[in-house]
């Protein structure tokens, strides 16, 4: 298993994660450095490490270019390791700039939830399960490290906004999108990858956390309510489609990996039913099957917005290498191998 990690971080290191052409700074490049993170820090690898402070020095020295938006603040979660390990201080003010914009300039709904923001495309008056990932595991993080409760209250702030605009009431999952003026779901789509964002960031945000016993039950009741749903709509071979009432749909790695690591972690934590782990353990499996023996997971799905319809979304490509993909996967390989992801 330590393997295949090794060969997937390889050739995520390898690949250019540009892969939408709107720039190296966004948020596939922070999904795909956020994996990276996590086996450098469980393995200490030297070569990971550098690979990681190369990328952030180069994009931190034309920082100029880089928009400030949802997506672009998922590098930063990178940024923050290296402030960890040099204590370098042009790291934490980089961070704190985009946390100055997050909390102040930021474009935001009437209820106060961020709008999904991203590279050149607007989305205005729309919330996107994309952000909790985005946004709220970085400002949670970023609070701890400088000790500003503002950051992490306006983290938690943000994922329970977005949980309670996007999660259904009837069975657990989420929406991908939402339009607090017209009020209703845009496309109303039970996105696979969508779901899996809030499924990897809740734990992700509250492992490191002390304190906030409220917030941590409400949220992970949530999060209870949410995987009890998914393990009813798992497929057989252990995949999730990228439609989650659809079964239908194309199968979906990303999401599936995604949905591994928060449910282990979750369960590891104890804050979820062991009982789950049945599911985590048939989708690992899955995923290790989309693995090729460069280090290249298959049937990931291309950048995905708001659809116009449900079934837009199973039209979108899945024949690429995509950052994103490698990133999840890392984070999945990782806590399988280490548990302490």
């Amino acid at each position: 298993m330590k393997g295949i990690l090794e060969q997937v971080a390889r050739t995520t290191m390898q690949m250019d994660f540009n892969v939408d052409k709107k720039g190296d700074w966004d948020w596939g490049a922070g999904v795909a450095l956020y994996g990276l993170r996590k086996v450098y820090e469980a393995t200490g690898s030297q070569e990971i490490y550098n690979f990681i402070k190369t990328f952030i020095d180069a994009n931190m020295t034309h920082s100029q270019k880089i928009s400030y938006n949802i997506n672009t603040t998922a590098p930063l979660l990178s940024v923050l390791l290296l402030y960890r390990e040099t204590e370098d201080p042009k790291y934490i003010d980089f961070a704190e700039k985009f946390a100055s914009w997050l909390m102040n300039e930021a474009p935001r709904l009437s209820n106060g939830a961020l709008e999904h923001t991203v590279i050149n495309d607007k989305f205005a008056g729309e919330m996107w399960v994309d952000t909790v990932f985005m946004a709220g595991v970085f400002l949670t993080e970023l609070g701890q490290i400088v000790n500003n409760t503002a950051y992490i209250e306006e983290g938690l702030l943000q994922a329970r906004l977005h949980i309670e605009c996007l999660q259904t009431g009837d069975n657990g999952l989420l929406y991908h999108g939402y339009s607090l003026a017209d009020n209703h779901h845009l496309s109303s789509c039970l996105w696979a990858r969508g779901n899996s964002w809030v499924t990897i960031s809740i734990p992700e945000i509250f492992a490191p956390l002390i304190g906030y016993a409220k917030e941590k039950a409400w949220f992970f009741e949530r999060i209870q309510r949410q995987v009890k749903a998914l393990a009813a709509v798992q497929n057989d071979n252990g995949l999730w489609p990228t439609i989650l009432n659809d079964a239908s749909s194309y199968e979906e790695t990303s999401a599936t990996a995604g949905f591994v690591y928060g449910i282990s972690k979750s369960v590891q934590m104890g804050y979820l039913d062991p009982q789950y782990l049945r599911c985590a353990e048939k989708g690992y499996k899955a995923v290790l099957r989309q693995i090729t023996e460069r280090g290249t997971v298959l049937s990931v799905s291309a950048g995905t917005g708001i659809q116009h319809s449900v079934q837009d979304y199973n039209t979108i490509p899945r024949d690429s290498i995509m950052p994103w993909g490698q990133g999840i996967t890392l984070l999945m390989l990782c806590q399988e191998a280490y548990e302490t992801c």
